[in-house]
């Protein structure tokens, strides 16, 4: 996905952001390097929309478009912390990944569905890098943080049977149901993602968990806990752990850990930028008993 962008292929935590053989800064870098996660096999790989940048709109300091980190600075990403840490674990366990692995070209939100289509690296499209980012991932569970991201995840395992982007009502259908597991068969995957992944882990199929983004939009610790913004997370939270509890067999902690310090943690982005912003947040959930 970095093709083309000769710093960041000899890089793989991308210390700067990406630019061109001739050294040009690229507009919208992106966000896919060992920030992401370690390089090798998770328990969960995490699926969300796309990069944002806490409102910046591309010029911001924040988000994963300003630290090049997946979640990183803004209120979905506190969210997504708090959701971590209640299953014991943090980023250096997991791989966080997109549907849309830059900013949206309108600065922010959810990408089109030409965006998903694009070209991105040596990839056919964003879809084809998401199937891949599946298959060398290997996770038991996948997360779709959201709509798009589980729209995308059903599109991504179908490519080689068909490339039209998966509906939600489609996925309705099939009897797939937010906040309750599944197992990715039931989104008719083709034999080509079958195949491929049964050589590469000889295992079954991984399950799948269809969240709500954890944006501001939808859940925040400044909310009051009889509003949805509140009850949103609690729900979240819930069908994280137990999700957790029956794909993996992991047991929730009885409080929260407190981050590592290494790995991800220790990147100056992080610990300059992201760190306090999500510390403050962080704050607010503990003092709500989340």
């Amino acid at each position: 996905m970095h093709a083309g962008h000769p710093a960041c292929l000899r890089d793989e935590w991308v210390g700067t952001t990406c630019r061109t053989a001739v050294g040009d800064v690229i507009e919208r870098p992106m966000v896919w390097s060992r920030r992401n996660g370690p390089w090798r096999r998770v328990p969960i790989l995490f699926v969300g929309a796309a990069p944002g940048n806490a409102g910046g709109r591309g010029r911001g300091e924040l988000g994963a478009h300003g630290t090049r980190i997946p979640f990183g600075g803004d209120v979905a990403g506190a969210n997504l912390d708090a959701l971590l840490g209640s299953i014991g674990l943090d980023r250096n366990q997991v791989f966080l990944t997109a549907s849309y692995n830059a900013l949206p070209a309108a600065g922010g939100g959810e990408p089109t569905a030409d965006e998903l289509r694009e070209p991105v690296g040596d990839f056919e499209s964003s879809l084809h890098l998401l199937r891949a980012t599946v298959i060398a991932a290997g996770a038991p569970l996948l997360v779709a943080l959201g709509n798009v991201g589980m729209r995308s995840i059903a599109t991504a395992v179908r490519l080689a049977d068909d490339e039209r982007i998966v509906t939600q009502n489609a996925l309705l259908k099939r009897g797939a149901t937010r906040n309750v597991v599944f197992d990715v068969a039931l989104l008719e995957p083709d034999a080509v993602f079958r195949r491929t992944w049964a050589r590469a882990w000889s295992t079954p199929l991984p399950q799948v968990l269809w969240t709500t983004h954890p944006s501001a939009q939808n859940m925040s610790p400044f909310a009051r806990t009889e509003t949805l913004f509140h009850t949103r997370m609690l729900e979240t939270r819930a069908a994280l752990q137990k999700a957790a509890g029956s794909v993996l067999g992991i047991e929730p902690p009885q409080e929260r850990p407190e981050p590592a310090q290494d790995g991800i943690y220790a990147l100056p982005e992080w610990r300059e930028r992201v760190a306090p912003h999500h510390e403050r947040l962080d704050k607010l959930w503990r003092e709500k008993g989340v």
